[in-house]
C-alpha cells in the first residue's frame, strides 16, 4: 500500500435544491485503484481563506465545521514532521477555530451562527464537536506558551459545551438530516480531549457508546435509521466507531457493521456520494484500522479503490447530495486516506 508521507513529499428523505450538485458528464478514463493525494491537498491549501478558515468552496464564507475537518486533514498529513509546509496553514486554522470559540463564551453550546450546510445536514452542534477534535489533536503539536494556553482553554470550553448538549439517551444531536453522524463526532471530540488531559466525564462517553450500540437491532438483525436519515450506512459507521472506542469490536453491533460494510449496495449509502457518505467512510476506516487483520486489509483496499473511482479530474471530492461542499468532502477523504493501524491519535479499546 502506498506510503502517504512519501506521496506527499513527491508533490504538492427531502433535499433542498441548493444542496444537490448538478450532474456532470465525466470523460472516459482508465479505472484507478489508488487515489491521488497531492492534487487534493494542493487544492485544499489554495482554498484556505486569509483568516485561516475554509468554506464549502474556495472563496466562500468560512465555517467552523469545515475548517476543523480541513485542519484535521492537514494535521494527519503532516504528522511526524514529514511535511513542514503544512505547519503554518495548520496553525492558521487552529487560530481561526480558537477565535471562534472565544467569541462564543458562556452558556451557549454553539460556536457558529446558524445556517451552514454541515449544520443543516448533521446538526446544529457539529461545529462544536469537530472543533473539539481538531483542537485536541492540534494541541499536541503546540509548544508551551500563550498559543498553547489559548488552545487548551478553547478545548475546555468545547468540552463543556458538548457535555451540556448530551441528551438523556446518550446522543448529542437530534436536529439535522443525519444527526447520528453528529453524535459520533461529538464522542470523538470528547475522546481526543480526554486523551490530552481535558476534564471529560467518563459517564458522558459511556452513555454515548451505549446510544450508538443501541443503533443495531439484535432481534431484527438490522441497523435502526431513525437518526440516520433512513440510511443504514450512517448508523453502522457510528456503531462501529463506538465499538472500536469501547473495545467492543467482538460484539454483535460491530460484527454486523463489518459484515454489512462488505456489501456494495450498503456502502453506497444514500445511493450517491454526499458528505455523509464521506464521513461514514472516515469513521468506518478508523474502526477497521483499530481492529487490524484481514478485515482491515480488505476494507482498506476497497475504500481506496472507491475513493479513486469517484475522485474528480482536479483531484478533489465533492458531494452529489446533501453536503455537497468540495472542502468538506475533500478533507474527509484525505483523512480517510491517511489512516493506518497504529497511526490514530487516540488509543482506544
Amino acid at each position: 500500500m502506498p506510503n502517504v508521507p512519501a506521496l506527499l513529499l513527491s508533490a504538492l428523505v427531502v433535499l433542498s435544491s441548493s444542496d444537490v450538485a448538478p450532474s456532470r458528464p465525466q470523460p472516459d478514463r482508465p479505472a484507478r485503484t489508488e487515489p491521488d493525494i497531492a492534487r487534493p491537498l494542493r487544492w485544499l491549501l489554495q482554498a484556505q481563506g486569509q483568516d485561516g478558515g475554509w468554506g464549502p468552496e474556495a472563496g466562500a464564507p468560512e465555517d467552523v465545521a469545515t475548517t476543523s475537518l480541513s485542519g484535521i486533514a492537514l494535521l494527519r498529513l503532516g504528522r511526524g514532521g514529514q511535511r513542514q509546509e503544512l505547519s503554518e496553514p495548520t496553525r492558521r486554522a487552529l487560530r481561526y477555530v480558537v477565535r471562534a470559540v472565544e467569541a462564543a463564551p458562556g452558556p451557549s453550546a454553539y460556536i457558529q451562527a446558524e445556517g451552514t450546510q454541515p449544520q443543516r445536514k448533521l446538526g446544529r452542534g457539529i461545529d462544536t464537536f469537530l472543533a473539539a477534535q481538531f483542537l485536541g489533536e492540534g494541541l499536541r503539536s503546540l509548544p508551551s506558551g500563550a498559543e498553547r494556553d489559548r488552545t487548551r482553554a478553547a478545548l475546555d470550553s468545547c468540552v463543556a459545551k458538548i457535555q451540556a448538549l448530551q441528551r438523556e439517551d446518550g446522543s448529542f444531536s437530534k436536529d439535522g438530516w443525519a444527526p447520528v453522524l453528529s453524535s459520533a463526532f461529538a464522542a470523538n471530540g470528547l475522546s481526543v480531549a480526554k486523551d490530552v488531559g481535558a476534564k471529560v466525564e467518563s459517564r458522558a462517553l459511556a452513555r454515548s457508546e451505549e446510544y450508538m450500540l443501541r443503533g443495531y437491532d439484535r432481534e431484527k438483525k438490522s441497523f435502526r435509521t431513525d437518526d440516520a436519515a433512513g440510511v443504514a450506512l450512517y448508523q453502522a459507521a457510528g456503531s462501529l466507531d463506538a465499538a472500536a472506542r469501547a473495545g467492543k469490536l467482538a460484539e454483535a453491533p460491530a460484527q454486523a457493521a463489518r459484515a454489512h460494510l462488505a456489501d456494495e449496495a450498503f456502502v453506497r449509502g444514500f445511493g450517491s456520494y454526499g458528505g455523509e457518505e464521506h464521513v461514514s467512510y472516515l469513521l468506518s476506516t478508523e474502526a477497521f484500522a483499530r481492529a487490524g487483520g484481514e478485515d482491515w486489509a480488505r476494507w482498506s483496499t476497497s475504500i481506496r479503490t472507491r475513493l479513486a473511482g469517484i475522485q474528480r479530474e482536479d483531484g478533489t471530492w465533492r458531494g452529489d447530495h446533501c453536503i455537497t461542499s468540495t472542502s468538506f468532502c475533500t478533507a474527509a477523504s484525505l483523512i480517510t486516506l491517511t489512516i493506518q493501524p497504529g497511526s490514530l491519535p487516540v488509543k482506544r479499546g
